[in-house]
């Protein structure tokens, strides 16, 4: 085994019990960010841990480690035991698909799940395009515009990346959102890491943390629920602390009729929840909950803050 994945193993099995507000959690993302091979060795151990946990695959490496060392031996060497089940399980696993190319899009108003030729799933959001190129030592992924879930699948040897223009994410872990609009990225996890990165620093998001990036400063947090960009795979969007061009973008995803904001005297926010199926509904009732103002001309639908 070698020296990243020993160690990756041992943090593995070390913080397996250990409260979230422990300082080891510190010392690992310190250690986490030295290196994007130290990630991707982790993140292996943490999704084979997901993938085998409660199934009968755990059972039977378990005992092909018993018979191999002994069950006393393997009972008594406790957590490196563990550790040994979880690397073989890792070789186990490992698989590397063929070279793949493709382009996805979706229409206003569209939803679409995409399997990958890798294992890893795709869930885009209305009005988003994005390019999947599959190479011998790459994975990538170019986000045009829009936002989508992404559950990649891990492999060692293969890096998937995406491009959203204003920052570029590394992924470490296995499922979050990358939005992209004129004026920002946002990166929402739900479980594992990722990295974000653009000419001005990087960050490193473990699970239940969001980021954006204007690609004019470094990469920086945002305090706002991760959960909240997974929303519209539930037919829901969430709104939180939304400003006018947030609230603009998010709904001209939704609706023919696109959403634009004019200069006013306020600048509101909004913490809203919108059914994908009543979008108009919202709308007409934006003036009653919020200082907006609502007017249509030439077939857009404008925002102005009173």
């Amino acid at each position: 085994m070698s020296s990243v994945r020993k160690q990756a193993a041992s943090w593995f099995t070390r913080l397996m019990n250990v409260p979230k507000d422990h300082p080891d959690h510190e010392q690992l993302r310190l250690w986490l960010s030295a290196n994007p091979l130290h990630a991707r060795e982790y993140q292996a151990f943490c999704e084979l841990w997901g993938d085998f946990s409660s199934t009968t695959n755990t059972q039977a490496l378990a005992q092909a480690m018993e018979r191999r060392h002994g069950r006393r031996t393997f009972m008594r060497r406790g957590v490196l035991g563990l550790a040994a089940l979880l690397v073989v399980g890792l070789a186990w696993r490992f698989r590397q698909p063929l070279a793949f190319d493709a382009q996805y899009a979706t229409a206003i108003g569209e939803r679409r799940r995409v399997s990958l030729p890798d294992g890893s799933e795709l869930y885009l959001a209305a009005d988003t395009r994005l390019h999947v190129s599959f190479e011998r030592g790459q994975r990538q992924v170019y986000l045009l515009q829009g936002q989508a879930i992404f559950d990649v699948a891990h492999e060692t040897n293969r890096a998937f990346r995406i491009d959203g223009g204003l920052a570029q994410v590394t992924v470490l872990g296995t499922r979050f959102v990358v939005e992209r609009d004129a004026r920002e990225l946002r990166v929402s996890v739900e479980r594992g890491w990722v990295r974000v990165d653009n000419d001005n620093g990087s960050l490193v998001l473990a699970a239940g943390e969001v980021a954006s990036s204007d690609g004019r400063a470094a990469p920086q947090r945002r305090d706002v629920a991760a959960s909240n960009a997974f929303a519209f795979e539930q037919g829901r969007l969430v709104l939180e602390q939304a400003g006018l061009e947030e609230i603009a973008n998010s709904l001209s995803r939704y609706r023919r009729q696109p959403v634009r904001v004019l200069p006013g005297k306020g600048k509101p926010s909004m913490n809203a929840v919108v059914q994908l199926d009543n979008v108009e509904g919202f709308v007409q009732a934006l003036p009653s909950i919020a200082p907006i103002e609502v007017s249509s001309s030439g077939g857009v639908t404008y925002l102005r803050g009173l």
